[in-house]
């Protein structure tokens, strides 16, 4: 058996960084758990989420990313982090039992399906390799709701990322899109 890579990244978000692994943590998509979360169907989440001052982490097929309370420093933390996931790696968990499953694309209108294959295929790849992803909350009277989560939740710059570079791309592509929203969901 190969040793667990780690790899330690920081991100646009000064209170998040990216654990990049070696090792396929959940087949697709994220899954994000949040301090006080029920943390059951995440052995990972669990341990991660008992470091002191840790209060998020967004799980993805070969990456974790943490963010840390912003009244505190990285000092020692990312060293505690590096090793809680190097043991979760050598115990051979699964990261998550259960993840969520995805919207159907049954159940999404003809423009809401073409708005989500564009966030897929040009903005999803972008924000991950911040540390970060998105949940699509659907399209009400033209305006694109959007959740950033993970490292992106609660970057300083989510909001120019957002208007400036997601919302452009969508109205260019498809001028019957208003605007977009950013749901915050605390």
């Amino acid at each position: 058996m190969t040793e667990p890579l780690i790899k330690v990244l920081e991100t646009p978000n000064p209170d998040a960084h990216m654990f990049r692994v070696n090792e396929m943590l959940i087949p697709s998509g994220t899954v994000e758990f949040k301090k006080g979360d029920p943390l059951g169907n995440s052995p990972l989440a669990s341990q991660i989420l008992t470091i002191p001052n840790i209060e998020l982490i967004l799980i993805a097929p070969r990456f974790i990313t943490v963010r840390k309370k912003d009244t505190v420093q990285w000092d020692g933390l990312a060293d505690m982090i590096t090793d809680a996931l190097k043991n979760f790696l050598d115990s051979g968990d699964m990261a998550v039992f259960e993840t969520p499953n995805a919207e159907s694309d049954e159940d999404l209108t003809e423009l809401e399906q073409k708005v989500l294959q564009l966030l897929n295929d040009d903005v999803r790849p972008a924000i991950a390799m911040d540390g970060g992803d998105f949940i699509y909350h659907g399209i009400e009277d033209g305006i694109v709701q959007i959740e950033l989560i993970g490292a992106c939740g609660s970057c300083p710059s989510s909001t120019a990322t957002l208007y400036n570079g997601i919302q452009n791309l969508i109205m260019e592509e498809y001028p019957e899109i208003k605007g977009i929203n950013q749901i915050f969901n605390s």
